[in-house]
């Protein structure tokens, strides 16, 4: 429900008044109890992705993962063996 406000005159000071009714929801008692059918773990969901759904991409994702890992590594490298080139360079001095 919207709040109605309303103009008090006092003092020359215009404070609204707001006028609100607020319910508090009742909700069902929650607890940390389990008294149904027991939920899939983590362990069997996971199992049945890969068993179902994960088979048919994986070996295009590994081969664009692998591609990707490659081309983040090589200039890395490169710029270690640039600092350790630097650092023999500096010690020699």
């Amino acid at each position: 429900m919207k709040p109605t406000i309303q103009l008090n005159q006092r003092n020359r000071q215009r404070l609204p008044k707001i006028d609100q009714n607020f319910q508090a929801a009742s909700m069902p008692s929650r607890g940390g109890h389990s008294y149904g059918s027991r939920h899939a773990s983590i362990r069997a969901i996971s199992h049945e992705y890969f068993k179902n759904e994960a088979r048919s991409m994986f070996a295009t994702e590994a081969a664009f993962f692998s591609v990707i890992v490659i081309t983040a590594a090589v200039p890395l490298i490169s710029a270690a063996m640039a600092v350790v080139n630097l650092v023999r360079s500096v010690a020699a001095l």
